[in-house]
């Protein structure tokens, strides 16, 4: 692989003569394959892996396997995910221990976000937020397909979140960098690079996690994270943040055998946590959590309450029917939003209220449904059957053979079996819900979201289908 000379020449002297052969010689060396499970969904192992020592619901694989064609990956039974980036799972397992209201700032794709609502306490929310508006909806689909209940996405600037007036026991700055960690993965990332670009991103960094702090509670705890290796942006913007803003750092329990490696200037021994292939099985990253004194004063203003719009007519009639779609309707507060309806879990609310006022939600809680024609007639969204809240009951299921579910993500038209009643269907994959048809008769409609179909025509055949679970029901 050939570098950039003077990221070449930084990196040497950053790591030392012996560190830094062993990452040369690793970046010739093929990126390990790994996936994050989603327990929520199912309790098996993946087939022919290994578990990835940080975080208990990772595994690498032996192979790579076609993950595009697994129905279960639609499902949102498991998450292709860069195993150093599941660190973030050990970091909060160690350092949260009670329900909290926490705050993703730069969120997609959602591998962090996704990671995060699996380790932290039951009862915990998540506002997974995106400031560019494409890669916000690639993030929406992601948690969508992830399915839990208790994450909101929005697409904003973090300056409109404090303005906002929202205030986090927990943020994640997972911010934009200069890539360096993606350099084996993603071998364009080296042409994208140069110095200015380290600088720019330096200071980018540093502005958001300027307005990260002013939404930080006293108290709070934030997780600073970068895929890159030079001290610019790592080291360097943690030092700025902790004689700037008064971050203390905290320290993590690492095992030796994880290959993690602390600061790299001379002299420093503060608890910040590097993933350097050749030392960990992993692409490169770096990652930091510091806590916010308990007598800092909380900045944003406080954020005016919102009206929602008012349920009217056969609109209000529905709200019966949905109620039925989800699991322990109790615990969430269902209303119309936009063309469709929200059930969104009781303790959001306050959250939800805040962001709704001036902030843009592309999703909060589950996304049940659409209102169709009069508005009597609610057709379910696709995010209700992936949701880990869906009610199996709500509607009628047929389970898909392989071809037949692979057909039904390209949006393609399939045949049910005779027997079925006109109406609303689920159509799931080794019994796990994929999304809705309605059965008119001649045909069936699919709900399926045009943008998140398979785009490729390609149909693995029995010796290269993807086979990240052994056959059989996925319990």
């Amino acid at each position: 692989m050939v570098l950039p000379e003077k990221f070449d020449s930084g990196v040497h002297k950053l790591m030392g003569e012996q560190l830094y052969e062993r990452f040369i010689k690793a970046l010739d060396e093929p990126a390990p394959v790994s996936i994050r499970v989603n327990t929520a969904k199912t309790s098996l192992t993946p087939a022919e892996s290994r578990t990835v020592g940080w975080c208990k619901e990772g595994y690498y694989l032996y192979s790579r396997p076609q993950f595009t064609f697994d129905p279960l990956l639609h499902a949102g039974c498991y998450y292709v995910q860069e195993a150093s980036s599941m660190f973030v799972s050990h970091v909060l397992r160690s350092l949260v221990d009670r329900p909290v209201a926490m705050l993703d700032m730069c969120a997609a794709p959602g591998g962090k976000t996704t990671a995060a609502i699996a380790a932290l306490p039951a009862g915990s929310i998540l506002m997974a937020n995106e400031p560019i508006r494409q890669r916000a909806q690639v993030l929406a689909e992601n948690v969508a397909k992830w399915g839990s209940p208790h994450i909101m996405v929005t697409n904003n600037y973090p300056e409109d979140i404090v303005k906002a007036g929202m205030a986090f026991d927990l943020i994640l700055c997972d911010v934009p960098c200069s890539g360096e960690g993606m350099f084996r993965k993603d071998p364009a990332a080296i042409d994208g690079w140069s110095s200015d670009n380290v600088d720019n991103c330096s200071r980018l960094q540093r502005e958001i996690v300027t307005q990260a702090w002013k939404c930080l509670k006293p108290g709070g705890l934030l997780i600073y994270s970068t895929c890159t290796y030079n001290a610019s942006e790592d080291e360097r913007n943690v030092a700025w943040i902790c004689n700037n803003l008064g971050a203390v750092l905290q320290r993590v329990p690492v095992q030796e055998g994880w290959g993690i490696t602390g600061s790299l200037l001379p002299g420093e021994a503060e608890p910040v946590y590097r993933f350097i292939p050749g030392c960990t099985e992993g692409e490169g990253l770096f990652m930091a959590a510091m806590r916010k004194g308990e007598n800092d004063i909380l900045s944003p203003a406080k954020g005016r309450k919102r009206k929602r719009q008012q349920q009217r007519g056969s609109m209000k009639k529905a709200l019966p029917v949905v109620s039925n779609w989800i699991n322990n309707p109790d615990d969430y507060e269902i209303f119309f939003a936009g063309d469709g309806y929200r059930a969104v879990p009781q303790r959001m609310m306050p959250l939800y209220e805040l962001a709704a006022d001036s902030l843009r939600i592309l999703s909060a809680g589950v996304t049940m449904g659409v209102i169709k024609g009069t508005g009597t007639d609610v057709a379910p969204s696709t995010q209700l059957a992936l949701s880990t809240a869906y009610n199996m009951s709500a509607f009628p299921h047929c389970e898909l053979d392989y071809n037949q579910a692979v057909a039904f993500l390209r949006r393609e038209q399939i045949r049910l079996p005779e027997g079925f009643e006109r109406g609303f269907i689920c159509l799931t994959y080794r019994n796990k819900p994929l999304g809705f048809v309605k059965n008119v008769g001649s045909r069936v409609n699919t709900q399926f979201p045009a943008e998140w179909r398979i785009k490729s025509t390609h149909v693995p055949d029995e010796t290269s289908r993807p086979h990240v679970f052994l056959d059989g029901p996925v319990g």
